[in-house]
């Protein structure tokens, strides 16, 4: 790091000194990480990084992110489906997420930043020494404007990029469809080029392999593509609704995540676990499942969720075949409800 760097971080941590720690983490705007992450945000702006790390330090004080829960989980089990899997050849968290495996059908802007924010801090707890970025694959297969759209997308960008700046190290989207496009389209006019550059599209068997194997181990990627499958199937399979219990056989496909994951943060998971804000926890319904709640999807929401599939595939909107042209996709116009505010703004 250069000469010049190295003083804007001495700089923005002098400037940070009167500033009360905050309770659960005392070092977290004082730490070289945070401080770079935040100058970086700013392109080197001393007096707009300070901005934006106050700002940052006052909404971990009111929100105290670290404890937080998704209730709507807990609530109606498989409510999201966003869930951390495995790492990266980097070493990185890996988030996955698949719109047929939720149960909600209409998602609404406090849940999505609830249960981000959750997967997020701890995917934070998992990272090793040197690693502060985290990967996130979105599989379009099921998606529908309800529970994701460009009005949804801004409010947890918004979020996301004002207080976890440069976490967000690529997002691999794969099956996506008209739907997707109509969302991608509205959302790019508010990203920044270097977010937009950190997205990766894939649709065709091969494609999503090839990329896969550029950045995954061979258990990761293999993990990947089997899930991936099976939440293509139709009906949707009861192990993969309920993706957070365990495979009732050996040998069988796990879609909590990946047989080194699962071995490190599911088995052996305590009760205890569940208030320490130092270790990772899994999604929601893992940890009741891991510690001996008994969680099942009712019968209603499994006919709700295989409905909403039928009604995904009569609208046109079901998945790619696997010879489609990558960049040969229709699009939709967005509804009205849906669309991003006119006066929104990236700051």
């Amino acid at each position: 790091m250069g000469t010049d760097n190295s003083e804007m971080i001495s700089e923005l941590r002098t400037r940070m000194k009167d500033v009360s720690p905050l309770e659960d983490e005392p070092d977290f705007f004082t730490s070289e990480e945070t401080l770079v992450r935040f100058l970086k945000a700013r392109n080197w702006d001393i007096n707009a990084s300070e901005k934006m790390l106050k700002e940052t330090v006052e909404y971990r004080r009111l929100k105290r992110p670290m404890h937080m829960d998704c209730t709507w989980c807990h609530d109606k089990p498989g409510f999201h489906s966003m869930r951390q899997v495995g790492f990266d050849l980097m070493g990185r968290p890996v988030v996955y997420s698949n719109f047929s495996q939720a149960i909600c059908h209409r998602n609404s802007v406090e849940d999505s930043i609830t249960h981000s924010t959750y997967i997020l801090e701890n995917a934070k707890a998992s990272m090793g020494p040197g690693v502060s970025t985290w990967v996130y694959i979105l599989d379009c297969t099921g998606m529908t404007l309800p529970v994701c759209n460009p009005k949804l997308g801004y409010a947890v960008w918004q979020v996301m990029s004002n207080h976890y700046p440069e976490r967000l190290g690529m997002v691999i989207c794969v099956n996506h469809n008209a739907i997707f496009q109509g969302v991608y389209s509205a959302m790019k006019v508010f990203l920044p080029s270097s977010t937009v550059a950190k997205c990766k599209l894939a649709r065709s068997k091969h494609k999503i392999s090839e990329l896969f194997q550029s950045h995954f181990s061979e258990e990761m990627t293999k993990w990947l593509l089997e899930e991936i499958h099976l939440n293509k199937t139709r009906p949707l399979p009861r192990n993969q609704i309920e993706f957070w219990n365990a495979p009732s056989k050996n040998n069988e496909h796990d879609p909590r995540g990946t047989p080194s994951y699962v071995k490190m943060f599911i088995e052996g998971f305590q009760m205890e676990d569940k208030i320490n804000t130092k270790i990772h926890k899994p999604h929601p319904n893992i940890i009741d499942s891991a510690t001996g709640k008994k969680v099942t999807a009712s019968e209603s929401a499994v006919a709700s969720l295989q409905q909403k599939r039928d009604d995904e595939k009569s609208n046109g909107s079901a998945n790619a075949s696997d010879d489609d042209d990558e960049n040969n996709i229709e699009t939709i116009e967005i509804a009205k409800e849906y669309e991003i505010p006119e006066e929104a703004k990236l700051e």
